[in-house]
């Protein structure tokens, strides 16, 4: 991906999946890798949106239908309680024509006798725009290696087609654009923004649409029956994060800076959980407004004269971006943390070194360093679609790819190939130990689809303007 200006780099840093705040109004979620801004509460009702946003569609094709597959173990951890931590391949089997359960649902949208069509929603214009060329060039990479490389085939289908649309960065728009890809396509992925994923989450309630996406806010999405979190949310990350600063930073006096908006209340009241069970010298929790950038100052100047020494911060990147050079400033230099992934991307370091470095966060992804250990499949399938810089972004969407990869092969022993989105959908909310060997294990029950207890850290480097992995599939510190 070629380097991106300024004003890119700050657009940028709001990766998919995916998701913290960012333009008063919307934030950003890390999904088919996530994003990552704050902003306010929006109305996610299922109402017409104004506009729709571009799409796009790209096609993996396979021959033949090979069914051996495995995983390696690989890959050392630190810091913290782990499990997982195997090199991920895609190679896996695709099931046999009919399973031991009869299928009992109707709905086959986007399913057809030699292909299945996903769909992804992201914003690539408006406030907060992630590089297009990500998308258009991975969005469907691990589909193309599982099908053209491997001549795999997924629920005996040759074909694997990923349809995207710009939701522009606005949860109105996001509902329109998820309403036009659900009219065509199995299910959907959330790839960015907290509103419009709530936006999208609730609409594909009322159509019965799968839709899935990283780990974002639990207001609004609590109790869906359509959607599934594949990552832990800010809430739960929130008590593991209180844990991982009394391990490493014991003793040190510690305060958080989160944006003044309703979607982060839930994760304000898991932070403060772990705050109290972890015994953390604590100042306070400071809520920042969406509107105005004077809290820079104000806050840097209070949290400096009260010898605060670690800050949690979950706000929109670019004003981490700014809050720290803002501080530096002025002499302050605090240990940065904070949950994924709002801060964990290789964008935000292009334009926040120095200030930023040293900052830790979690992320339902690993780095790139890791990725290079442990993630071979990746490098080589970006290597066999002409991608010369393959990047976290792309770790990302992968690991979300893989997910639902793995999400198949349990619907195929179970249902065989006869895909209905009621089938998929009542098969999930029953699955255990859901592994990809990247994005965090997934088990979910009927009345919880957040599913995930584990997370990998990051620590980033400015020296390479990379994040570095310091532990991988985390689950306690």
């Amino acid at each position: 991906m070629p380097r991106l200006r300024l004003t890119s780099l700050f657009a940028a840093l709001l990766l998919l999946a995916v998701a913290c705040g960012q333009k008063p109004g919307v934030h950003v979620a890390t999904g088919n890798s996530g994003g990552v801004l704050a902003g306010q509460s929006s109305n996610t009702d299922t109402g017409e949106a104004t506009s729709g946003g571009s799409s796009d569609a790209g096609t993996a094709t396979a021959s033949g239908g090979s069914t051996s597959g495995g995983t390696s173990t690989g890959g050392s951890t630190s810091g913290g309680s782990t499990s997982g931590g195997t090199k991920s391949a895609t190679s896996g089997g695709s099931s046999t024509a009919s399973g031991p359960v009869k299928p009992t649902g109707h709905d086959r949208t986007g399913v057809s006798a030699d292909k299945i069509t996903l769909a992804l929603h992201a914003p690539v214009t408006g406030a907060a725009p992630l590089p297009v060329t990500a998308f258009e060039k991975e969005r469907d990479l691990f589909w193309r290696y599982l099908t053209e490389v491997k001549h795999e085939k997924v629920l005996g289908r040759s074909q694997v087609a990923v349809q995207f649309q710009d939701d522009k960065y606005q949860p109105n728009t996001a509902v329109q654009a998820c309403r036009e890809l659900g009219a065509s396509s199995f299910l959907v992925v959330g790839g960015g923004g907290t509103d419009q994923i709530q936006a999208c989450g609730r609409y594909a309630e009322s159509a019965h649409i799968p839709y899935l996406s990283a780990g974002v806010t639990e207001t609004g999405l609590t109790g869906l029956q359509w959607y599934f979190s594949l990552s832990m949310s800010y809430k739960q990350q929130g008590k593991l994060l209180a844990q991982y600063v009394a391990k490493n930073f014991a003793g040190k006096k510690v305060a958080a800076v989160i944006t003044d908006t309703p979607n982060f209340d839930d994760a304000v009241a898991g932070w403060e959980a772990g705050v109290k069970a972890a015994g953390l010298n604590y100042y306070k929790t400071l809520r920042h407004p969406k509107s105005d950038t004077s809290w820079y100052n104000t806050f840097a100047n209070e949290l400096q004269s009260n010898k605060v020494d670690i800050v949690y911060i979950l706000t929109a990147p670019v004003d981490y971006i700014r809050f720290a050079q803002q501080a530096n400033g002025q002499g302050y230099k605090p240990q940065f943390v904070g949950v994924g992934i709002s801060m964990g991307l290789n964008a935000v370091l292009g334009s926040g070194c120095p200030n930023v470095d040293g900052g830790i966060f979690f992320s339902p992804f690993p780095g790139l360093d890791w990725a290079h250990a442990n993630l071979p499949d990746y490098f080589a399938a970006a290597q066999h679609a002409g991608i010369t810089d393959p990047d976290d972004l792309g770790v990302a969407l992968w690991g979300l790819a893989s997910s639902q990869y793995e999400m198949f092969k349990r619907y195929g022993a179970t249902y065989g190939n006869d895909l209905t989105r009621e089938d998929f959908r009542k098969l999930v909310e029953t699955q255990s130990n859901l592994h990809t060997g990247v994005y965090p294990d997934q088990s979910y029950t009927p009345s919880s689809h957040f599913g995930s207890n584990q997370v990998h850290v990051l620590k980033a480097d400015c020296a390479t303007k990379q994040y570095k992995t310091l532990a991988s599939f985390a689950t306690g510190f």
